[in-house]
């Protein structure tokens, strides 16, 4: 029996102009170096949840910075606070933004750090590129869990496990598509909750976060405390926290359930292997030399050569984006990462 279902639409097609509002915090050792954080600021219905409860976010953060810099504080890289726009339309405002100054992000962009909807239940997650990994777990260490004073949200994040899971960033979620797919920068998102039933409709409102996603709005707070305080070792610390021993392991476990799935079809991993291999190596040294400047052995003949520290940063800013194909993915020319890829059976329109 085949049924039909009538739907008569009557919407309007116009075109109408979007606004970004970008706030700049210029560093004042490494003005060229940019920490980027953004949150988009249109929503379908009320969106108390998406992406509401991600402004609030930022705007915590950015008084926050506020308050640092009454007190002197300026910080090394530059810090960039985004409120994008039209993000529900397709992440128009980050991705038009993103294309309009791809030279110059390409070239000077650290990091960037995403916060949609900040809170939707309970439970932190993150999502990063890997070499945020270590940078996500110690900040989670040094903020409060909001619903359990006695422990901290990385005690709560790893739950029964040794250490907290740490997802990868999709094609199109959020808008750190653009940075990540289509420029290749290192990137994070964080959030409290999993997904919502309020979603996208008439009911995500201050009503619903007030009885159920945030009665207190502490959960807003920790997130805010997570996001400033990567943001602010991303910015000030001389060398920058990137680990990529977790990008090496990482992809050495995929490689080799890939060399499992086309076993006996006559390819060879081999090369494959090779540059991961030296990928870990190159990552032991990096990782050894940080090491060693911490304990103060070698500083004093890196402070006086800040040409020294400035390559080593710029060798862990432009890594991310050795994973990049200059050409595009196959069919899908935008999407230019190829790690952190978009899955081909995912459909924009």
């Amino acid at each position: 029996m085949t049924s039909f279902v009538w739907i008569n639409f009557q919407g309007k097609q116009v075109i109408a102009s979007i606004q970004n509002v970008i706030a700049v915090i210029e560093g004042i050792e490494e003005p060229d170096r940019f920490v980027i954080l953004g949150n988009h600021r249109d929503a379908w219905t009320f969106g108390a949840v998406d992406p509401n409860s991600g402004t609030a976010a930022l705007l915590e953060v950015a008084e926050r910075l506020r308050k640092l810099q009454k007190r002197g504080w300026k910080p090394r890289r530059t810090i960039v606070l985004c409120n994008w726009d039209a993000e529900e339309y397709g992440l128009i405002g980050s991705t038009e933004w993103v294309e309009d100054n791809r030279e110059m992000l390409t070239s000077r962009t650290v990091a960037y750090l995403n916060v949609d909807s900040a809170v939707y239940g309970a439970g932190f997650h993150a999502s990063a590129t890997p070499q945020l990994d270590e940078l996500l777990k110690q900040a989670a260490q040094q903020v409060k869990d909001p619903d359990n004073s006695s422990q901290t949200i990385y005690d709560s994040w790893s739950g029964s496990n040794n250490s907290p899971a740490i997802g990868r960033l999709g094609g199109a979620e959020s808008d750190y598509a653009a940075f990540v797919q289509h420029i290749g920068v290192a990137s994070a998102d964080m959030a409290y909750g999993a997904g919502y039933p309020v979603y996208h409709s008439m009911y995500d409102d201050f009503v619903w976060m007030e009885k159920f996603g945030d009665p207190t709005f502490q959960r807003h707070i920790a997130v805010a405390s997570i996001w400033g305080l990567v943001a602010l070792r991303l910015a000030d610390e001389e060398i920058l926290p990137f680990n990529y021993l977790n990008y090496a392991y990482e992809l050495q476990e995929s490689a080799k359930d890939l060399e499992d799935e086309i076993l006996g079809k006559g390819i060879s991993l081999t090369p494959l292997f090779k540059s991961i291999e030296d990928l870990k190596k190159a990552a032991i040294k990096v990782h050894e030399e940080r090491k060693a400047m911490e304990k103060g052995r070698g500083w004093s003949m890196w402070k006086k050569d800040e040409f020294k520290v400035r390559e080593l940063n710029d060798r862990l800013m432009m890594a991310e984006r050795a994973f990049t194909d200059r050409d595009g993915l196959n069919g899908r020319h935008w999407y230019k990462h190829l790690v952190c890829r978009v899955n081909f059976k995912f459909r924009l329109f």
